[in-house]
């Protein structure tokens, strides 16, 4: 695991999305197709916004969420609603688009609906971009959810799991969410974690060398050896 510290949130962004677009035209070149999964949150916007700008065969790209309340995309609070108002504009607008939040009637039919649309995606993913909690969680794996350790058990080899993150104050007012799994985010050529303040630098530089934690998520994804990661931060 390589960690990237940034004096400026400027420079953080102009990093990873630079990053993120060398890895996307590798892709491209190799197998004529890439994959990108995108965190929600607000945090990414900015970087979102200078990849929209990117000169990629954007056509060729499809992009998908990490993670999702179980909103209707409209609702201001649902992350493919930042996605597409922050990343699918400008040059990236063709890109393609593979939505997590689906019209089952519950969020637990809606795991079956979901998992069978993110089975169209290209895999490995080419790149898996995420952020973390406080708490550790990573996607809307919350280490108090009722699901937690099927959603991080490598055993299940679903994509995408329904969270009920009720009790976790991390959630907020949403609780219902869709989330992949453990075993989907590892199947990812290279997973970026975009994080800001010294609280959190804290916890993954304390999580190195030790043994993936349920109680905290992200301990998952710092220590395996099969896929890449790196963190990229700023205070």
């Amino acid at each position: 695991m390589k960690i990237n510290k940034f004096e400026s949130r400027d420079s953080l962004f102009d990093s990873i999305a630079k990053k993120i677009q060398f890895n996307l035209s590798e892709a491209i070149y190799k197998n004529n197709t890439a994959s990108f999964i995108v965190p929600g949150g607000t945090t990414p916007a900015p970087v979102f916004e200078i990849l929209s700008r990117s000169d990629l065969d954007w056509n060729k790209v499809t992009i998908a969420q990490s993670d999702e309340r179980w909103l209707q995309a409209t609702h201001e609070q649902s992350n493919e609603r930042l996605t597409r108002e922050n990343l699918l504009i400008n040059h990236a607008k063709t890109a393609n688009y593979v939505s997590m939040k689906n019209e089952a009637v519950n969020i637990k039919e809606g795991e079956l609906v979901c998992d069978t649309a993110y089975q169209t995606i290209t895999s490995p993913f080419t790149i898996c971009m995420l952020g973390m909690g406080l708490d550790g969680h990573i996607a809307s794996l919350f280490p108090d959810s009722k699901n937690i350790r099927k959603a991080l058990s490598l055993e299940n080899n679903n994509l995408c799991i329904a969270i009920d993150a009720s009790g976790c104050s991390v959630a907020g007012d949403y609780p219902m969410r869709m989330s992949l799994t453990l075993s989907a985010i590892l199947n990812s050529e290279t997973i970026l974690l975009l994080i800001t303040g010294k609280e959190k630098l804290k916890i993954i530089e304390n999580l190195i060398n030790t043994s993936p934690d349920n109680n905290l998520p992200v301990s998952h994804i710092i220590n395996q050896s099969t896929t890449n990661v790196e963190v990229f931060w700023c205070d």
